[in-house]
């Protein structure tokens, strides 16, 4: 290609102002030429700006040639930590990069199942989720526990990798599978886009004790949702980006909710997402959880922020 139509392409994505037609033009050349993704990670180095760094992340797993993506098993201890080490200081750095363009965003409702708990009541499913838009997850429960009669979830017990004997028991956590379908169009009609999950936590122990971590967190896949079900958890590569947010309780303050907001920056080809909340061990990993079962989480909320491209705001 003409390196002088490169560079111009390069510039147009690190100044958000692509059109439709250029974003897929610099795709396609991403998809197919391992010279173009090279010089895009230079691009965006010399650049300097952190949501490019991150967008070619992103974009450089995105546009790998398409392909039936193989979930192996393997430990919880290692594969959630790892994901968590390798975004989760991204993300955080980048809630300036959100904060300073709220005014000019669009934001629309992502569909969750159940994020007030005020449809359950009782066991959690076991496991990780069968279905898209259910909740399942370790040994948890949905029941009632304060004067306002308020449903939530409780975390039970910390368990380890069913698949892994003898694995640390080191959190409780529960998952839900939520599919982009309703927001396809936002996705693919915006310059920019993050999905934001909000989540509301509670330490009920009336004393201070061991600490406890709660963590709220969003995953980002493409695909079909129905690929990731039997096979949790993914590997780091498996990853579109990630985004989360983590909260330290010693207790001591029962009456006390915390809320945790978690960011994601969301590529077009985004296909589904994977929600989990949790509460464990705060030590460092393979640490055993301290005993659980004064710990809630309820109010799960997501939402899609999107910024319309030039070519949109001037159809209005």
């Amino acid at each position: 290609m003409n390196q002088e139509r490169l560079n111009a392409l390069f510039d147009a994505w690190s100044e958000s102002r692509l059109t439709p037609a250029e974003a897929t033009e610099l795709s396609a050349l991403l998809r197919t030429n391992p010279e173009t993704r090279a010089r895009f990670r230079e691009a965006a180095s010399f650049h300097g700006q952190l949501h490019a760094a991150l967008d070619a992340l992103n974009l450089d797993q995105a546009s790998a040639p398409e392909k039936t993506i193989v979930f192996p098993l393997r430990g919880r201890a290692m594969g959630l930590a790892a994901i968590l080490l390798a975004f989760g200081m991204v993300v955080t750095s980048l809630g300036w990069l959100f904060s300073a363009k709220a005014n000019t965003s669009e934001i629309h409702a992502v569909e969750i199942a159940d994020g007030s708990f005020e449809l359950s009541r009782g066991a959690i499913p076991h496991g990780f989720p069968k279905n898209v838009f259910s909740w399942g997850g370790d040994r948890s429960e949905v029941l009632t526990h304060d004067s306002q009669h308020r449903q939530s979830l409780r975390f039970i017990e910390a368990e380890g990798e069913p698949n892994i004997p003898n694995s640390p028991r080191q959190s409780c956590d529960v998952f839900q599978i939520i599919d982009l379908k309703s927001v396809r169009t936002e996705l693919l009609t915006s310059s920019e886009a993050y999905v934001e999950l909000q989540a509301s936590l509670l330490d009920a122990r009336p004393t201070k004790a061991e600490p406890v971590r709660f963590i709220a967190k969003v995953y980002v896949f493409e695909g079909s949702p129905e690929s990731i079900v039997g096979n949790w958890p993914p590997s780091t590569d498996q990853v579109l980006a990630s985004g989360s947010q983590l909260h330290i309780s010693p207790g001591g303050k029962p009456g006390e909710w915390k809320t945790l907001t978690a960011r994601c920056v969301l590529p077009p080809t985004a296909g589904f997402l994977v929600v989990h909340i949790g509460a464990g061990s705060a030590g460092q990993p393979g640490h055993a959880s301290p005993k659980l079962g004064e710990q809630f989480a309820d109010d799960i909320r997501l939402s899609l922020h999107t910024r319309p491209n030039k070519a949109e705001v001037a159809a209005r």
